[in-house]
């Protein structure tokens, strides 16, 4: 609850963001954090953040969104991962950034929370972005296309059965083969998801591939992108009636 124009104003929901340190985005998540704060501000809806992967088996039912900013799977315990699953169960839901689909340990109920699971990407590189759910709440504000520079996930045991995408890049508009050393990549061709929501296990999920450097988050474009999807996993209308 927060004091404006001398009266209390009541949160909408609850958010809580749990990150973790990599060797890749170490340099992005405080800017992310800070951004989260001022998004909380700006639109009026209670804000925690912890590094803390225990704080995941407290009770998390007043929570309206769990978030996971560049934090995979990995180093959950089943206890942890178990309060996460006993969340989604209830009703919950879930946000994934970025680099959150990127793990070595397969742990297959998260890979399907998910939707898709990080193979590789190409060096970063500008792409044509489109937009193929405009009245989706977290597309409401993007152009039908829109130039975005990032990196271009590539992912494998992709649920594309189960979810409903919201953002392709146009493989086209950018060297799909570009890699770290001499090794050519593929793409993953005609339609190439970003971003994308579901029902999973009893709650809602959205994910974004997009997000990788810090300067994103100060773009109100990508946390508008963002808000819209916390938005419906708190409060959509059902992922079968389509956008």
């Amino acid at each position: 609850m927060a004091f404006i124009n001398g009266a209390w104003a009541q949160d909408q929901f609850k958010v809580l963001l749990y990150t973790r340190q990599d060797a890749w985005h170490y340099e992005s998540i405080p800017v992310a954090i800070e951004a989260f704060r001022k998004m909380s501000k700006q639109h009026q809806f209670d804000f925690s953040w912890t590094q803390n992967a225990d704080d995941l088996t407290q009770d998390l039912s007043s929570y309206g969104a769990v978030v996971f900013l560049n934090a995979n799977a990995d180093s959950l315990t089943k206890e942890q991962l178990a309060g996460l699953k006993t969340y989604m169960n209830a009703g919950g839901g879930f946000v994934g950034i970025h680099a959150c689909s990127n793990g070595d340990i397969r742990k297959p109920w998260f890979d399907k929370l998910i939707g898709g699971v990080f193979k590789d990407h190409p060096k970063l590189q500008t792409g044509i972005v489109h937009n193929v759910a405009p009245l989706f709440p977290s597309n409401l504000h993007l152009p039908e296309q829109f130039l975005w520079s990032d990196e271009w996930y590539n992912f494998t045991h992709l649920q594309s059965q189960a979810f409903r995408v919201v953002l392709t890049v146009d493989e086209s508009s950018y060297n799909t083969t570009l890699g770290y050393d001499e090794t050519p990549l593929m793409g993953m061709g005609k339609v190439h998801p970003v971003a994308w929501y579901q029902e999973y296990d009893g709650g809602r999920s959205f994910y974004t591939s997009l997000g990788h450097k810090p300067e994103v988050f100060l773009s109100q474009m990508f946390l508008e992108h963002i808000y819209g999807g916390l938005y419906w996993v708190v409060n959509g209308k059902e992922a079968n009636n389509e956008y």
